[in-house]
């Protein structure tokens, strides 16, 4: 599903402009052709002169103006895949992946945490330690120094004179 807002501008003009039209006015008389009980000429139904125009007579054009308008508006689109294996197996592939860096992330952290202990052991040997007070004492609180295998502490030998 996608939703896409849009914006839209129009514009209607004519050229040239003009802001009336002129319509033909035609000759509507209507003399002779027929004549009524006491023999006069009447007309009959029909123009006389058919065609003549008189006059042209200058009409305002309300619907011949420039005009503008600004539209806005949201589609929404739907679509469904017709093949359902391949969007099977995209999710498959997006699985795999999302647990290949899952794993990636975990080695990661066991490697940061393998040469903290490395680290913290070499210095907590040699003596060196965060003071209580800095934030980084808990850093290395949790490693402890144990003996080697087969080492028995604590170790001593009288030596002969």
């Amino acid at each position: 599903m996608t939703i896409t807002p849009f914006t839209t501008f129009n514009s209607n003009f004519r050229k040239p402009f003009r802001d009336y039209y002129e319509t033909p006015v035609y000759d509507p008389t209507d003399i002779v052709g027929d004549f009524d009980d006491d023999g006069n000429p009447i007309g009959d139904g029909t123009p006389d002169n058919p065609g003549d125009i008189l006059y042209y007579q200058q009409n305002y054009s309300g619907t011949n103006k420039d005009s503008y308008a600004l539209g806005t508006g949201i589609t929404l689109n739907f679509s469904i895949p017709l093949d359902r294996q391949l969007t099977k197996q995209c999710k498959d592939a997006a699985k795999t992946q999302t647990d290949i860096q899952k794993q990636q992330l975990k080695n990661l952290e066991l490697d940061w945490h393998f040469a903290r202990l490395k680290h913290c052991g070499q210095k907590k040997i040699e003596g060196i330690r965060f003071k209580k007070d800095s934030p980084y004492y808990d850093l290395c609180s949790d490693i402890e120094i144990t003996p080697r295998a087969g080492q028995v502490l604590p170790h001593a030998h009288k030596l002969k004179q």
